[in-house]
C-alpha cells in the first residue's frame, strides 16, 4: 500500500515540476518581450528630445558595488620616537 502512494507522490511530483518549467519558460518569455517594448520606448524618446550619448552618460554611468575609501596601509615595524632612539654605531 506505501509502495502505490509513493508511486502517486512521484507522478504529482513529475507533473508539478513539468509545470514549474512550463512556467519558467513563459516568465521567460514575457520578460525578453517586456524588455523589447521598453528598449523600443526608450528609443522613441531618445529620438522625440534628442538626446545625445553625453545627456545620457551620467545616467547610464555604472558604478562598482561596496566601493570604500582607500584607507593608508599601517606599516608592520614598530616606530622609534625621537627620545628612545638607541645611538648609532660607529
Amino acid at each position: 500500500m506505501t509502495e502505490s502512494k509513493f508511486v502517486d507522490n512521484s507522478a504529482e511530483l513529475a507533473a508539478a515540476l513539468k509545470q514549474q518549467s512550463e512556467h519558467n519558460t513563459r516568465v521567460e518569455a514575457l520578460l525578453k518581450l517586456s524588455r523589447e517594448q521598453d528598449l523600443a520606448a526608450a528609443k522613441r524618446v531618445i529620438k522625440q528630445h534628442s538626446f545625445t550619448a553625453k545627456d545620457l552618460a551620467p545616467e547610464l554611468k555604472q558604478t562598482r558595488a561596496g566601493t570604500r575609501t582607500a584607507t593608508p596601509r599601517k606599516s608592520t615595524t614598530p616606530r622609534k620616537s625621537a627620545a628612545g632612539r638607541k645611538p648609532k654605531a660607529r
